[in-house]
Parts: structure tokens; C-alpha cells; sequence
């Protein structure tokens, strides 16, 4: 049959091409957050193949957009800008703005083109309460966090400890402590002597959440200090998985990663569409985490059963092999039926399900790292078959490897030690 269709112009389903003389101004910033949210901005430049990306401070950008000459040309602003005097002036004069660094849902500004990307923090803070309950070692939980000067220093600590007493809370889990921070003049001697009776109430083994790896390090700091021994007393888990802070702490820090490049590759489409002409308000995109980054703070923390911390640990150790349930019951030389109690009651998961959990962990680090077809992953982690990897990885993630692959975003895992 043959079909008939509306005439159209190619322009209807053609975005408009950026003006020629426009360009993408990508503020730099010093956390890990700001590097790998730029290298995402830049790496989707380049793919898009524009060219016209300026890097500059926010002192620069201030000095340059003050001429008259930066402001006859089409520019956009991608970053973190503190100063609320520039904020004004790019909203006075029409620049599109894709800021970082804001508050989550405060800078649903009524300014033309400005949108925020920010950190889910509440998420974050959810997944650090799951994490330390799927280990299910902790008979405590506690959250690390400074308190800064003003709401605009709190508002993400703030989120982050709320999402993670939430998912707490919905195991039941209701008497959760809070350390917030020390005073700077105190000296070493007073400042153990103030965190170690903090945590002597609390019954060890204890799991602490700090709101992120500066803190994380500061709470591994103070428990050497207190002489409290990370993870066996004290497992921390920190966020934002800055590789610096947490591979050269003494004991290296779990982290919380973020999708923070993908991220950047969201605020470059958005500069984009508003170069394009496309006019945009009080949009908020939002960075979800991605997975544990599972270091010694928090992997070799002692489950409060023998049995259970034992086959939790052989789990671990051959998450990258082709492991049964028969290998685990083996390797703890007990029942079948016991050990499945036991790691049931402490876990919350059965004894192929924790195998399947640390496993995917392993399938997740090849999807996102290699090129292997699927069903090469799946034979060398001795899942039984494809099919049957993906399965379980859809039952878990609610999507397929191959989906997974193409929007690494999608899923959020604990990653295998």
C-alpha cells in the first residue's frame, strides 16, 4: 500500500546549526567532581566536533566578559560561578548558563537559560546506606560530617545524611549517630580523646558514613588517633571516589563514584541547544551515583558470624571465577543448610544470590572497561550461559548488559574487592 506523507521542511526535524562565531566558555575547578565533569563537557565536544571551547578560571571569564567586544559574540558558560555579581550580569545580558555547584532544586532559577547540574545526593546518601546493610557486619551506623558557615556550605551534607538515615531507617535501622566537626585549635591529644568517647557508645562493629572523602580521611585520621582499627572496628566509606585522597590514605577509602563525566556530556548538550536558539528555565539535571569503589576501609570489615564472614570472604576473593554455591560450602566446611542460615540472617541474601552480587560486580567492570561480546563474559565468570547472565543482570538492574553498555548511568552495584 503505498503511503502518503505531509510535506515537511528538513528544518523541522534539523536542529539549527550554532552560530559561527559562538563558543563554550568551561570554567576549571580543583575537586574531582569539577575534573572529570569537564572532561566529560570536553570529550562531548569533541565527538559533536566543536571545536570552540575556551578553558578559563572564574577570574579570568570575569575580566574577559567585562569587555564589550567578548560580548558581541554568542557564548555560553559551563561551571561552577560563585560570584553573585557575574551571575546577575550573565543573566542581565542573555548568556546561557549551565551551572555546577549549586543547590539541588534552589537553582531552579527564574533566569532565562540558566540550568544547574548537580549532585543527587540524596541518592548518594541512599546508596551508602544499602552498601553497609548488603554487608550485613554492622550491629552500628554513624554519619561523618562537617557543618561549614552558612546553609550554602551545609545544603549537600545535609542530603547526603538524609538519604543515607532514610535507607537506613527502612531496614529498620532507626538509632543512627552523627559526628559532626572538630574545632581546629583543638590539638591531636584532645581531638582522639573527643572522637574515641564519641565511639566507644557505639557497639562495634561500626559502619561510618563520612559526607565525603576529605571527611573520609579526616574519620580514618581521628580513628588511628583514637586507636581504632579500620575496617575490623570502624569501616568508613567516603564520596565522590577522588582516586588522590582515597589511594593514598593509610588504610585506602571506599568511595561512593558518581557518573560525573556523563554529567558533563548532559551540560554540554544543554549549552548547545541554548547556543541553538532553544530557550531553557529552571532545569535541573541531575548526577546519580554509580557504584561502591570498594577499598580496604570497608571490604575487610568482619562480619559478626565466623561462618558467614567466611564464605562472604571467599565469595569475594573468586567474584572473577566461575564459583558455585558447593565451592562456598566446601571452602567453609559446614552444611549447606547452615551456612545458608547464617549468611541469610546477616545479609539479607542467599548464598548464590551474594555470589550473583559480587559476580555482577565483575560483569559491570568489563562491560564498562572491554569490548567483550557478552557471552564471553559471561563463560569466563561462570555464569551457565548468556541468556542466563542476562537474566539475572535485567532481575537486578532492570535493564540488559548490552543496554547497560550503552548508558553506563543505568545501574548502581557494589563493585567486587
Amino acid at each position: 500500500m503505498k503511503q502518503s506523507h505531509a510535506e515537511t521542511s528538513p528544518s523541522q526535524f534539523m536542529p539549527r546549526p550554532a552560530p559561527k562565531d559562538a563558543w563554550i566558555e568551561v570554567l576549571s575547578g580543583e575537586n574531582e567532581f569539577d575534573r572529570t565533569f569537564r572532561a566529560g563537557v570536553l570529550r562531548a565536544a569533541r565527538e559533536e566536533g566543536f571545536g570552540r571551547t575556551c578553558l578559563s578560571t572564574e577570574d579570568d571569564f570575569r575580566e574577559d566578559f567585562g569587555s564589550p567586544a567578548f560580548r558581541r559574540n554568542a557564548v555560553a558558560v559551563i561551571g561552577a560561578v560563585r560570584d553573585q555579581g557575574l551571575l546577575r550580569d550573565l543573566a542581565r545580558h542573555g548568556v546561557p548558563c549551565i551551572l555546577t555547584g549549586m543547590r539541588e532544586g534552589a537553582a531552579s532559577s527564574p533566569a532565562r537559560n540558566r540550568v544547574v547540574c548537580s549532585t543527587d545526593n540524596l541518592a548518594v546518601g541512599r546508596m551508602a546506606g544499602e552498601y553497609f546493610l548488603g554487608l550485613g557486619r554492622f550491629r552500628s551506623f554513624a554519619f561523618f560530617g562537617g557543618r561549614g558557615n552558612n546553609e550554602s556550605q551545609n545544603w549537600w551534607i545535609n542530603r547526603r545524611e538524609k538519604g543515607f538515615t532514610a535507607s537506613l531507617a527502612a531496614a529498620g535501622k532507626f538509632n543512627v549517630g552523627r559526628f559532626g566537626s572538630l574545632p581546629a585549635s583543638l590539638g591531636a591529644d584532645e581531638m582522639a580523646r573527643t572522637f574515641a568517647a564519641w565511639a566507644a557508645a557505639f557497639p562495634k562493629p561500626l559502619a561510618v558514613f563520612a559526607a565525603n572523602d576529605i571527611f573520609a580521611r579526616d574519620a580514618a585520621m581521628l580513628c588511628e588517633l583514637a586507636g581504632l582499627h579500620v575496617p575490623d572496628e570502624v569501616a568508613i566509606l567516603g564520596a565522590d571516589n577522588d582516586r588522590v585522597l582515597c589511594e593514598s590514605a593509610a588504610t585506602p577509602l571506599s568511595s561512593i563514584a558518581l557518573e560525573t563525566e556523563r554529567l558533563g556530556r548532559e551540560a554540554f548538550a544543554l549549552a548547545l541547544r541554548m547556543l541553538r536558539g532553544e530557550m531553557l528555565r529552571g532545569r535541573i539535571a541531575l548526577c546519580p551515583p554509580s557504584h561502591v569503589a570498594e577499598r580496604k576501609s570497608s571490604s575487610d570489615a568482619p562480619l559478626q558470624d565466623l561462618f558467614a564472614a567466611k564464605a562472604v570472604d571467599f565469595i569475594s576473593a573468586h567474584a572473577r571465577e566461575p564459583v558455585s554455591v558447593a565451592d562456598v560450602v566446601a571452602a567453609c566446611g559446614t552444611s549447606r543448610r547452615f551456612l545458608e542460615k547464617r549468611v541469610k540472617s546477616l545479609t539479607g541474601r542467599t548464598l548464590l544470590e551474594t555470589i550473583h552480587e559480587k559476580r555482577l560486580g565483575a560483569v559491570v567492570e568489563r562491560l564498562r572497561d572491554t569490548d567483550e561480546p557478552i557471552g564471553v563474559i559471561s563463560d569466563a565468570l561462570g555464569f551457565s550461559c548468556q541468556a542466563s547472565l542476562c537474566t539475572i543482570f535485567r532481575r537486578r538492574f532492570g535493564c540488559s548488559p548490552r543496554e547497560f553498555r550503552a548508558d553506563p548511568g543505568t545501574v548502581q552495584i557494589e563493585q567486587s574487592p
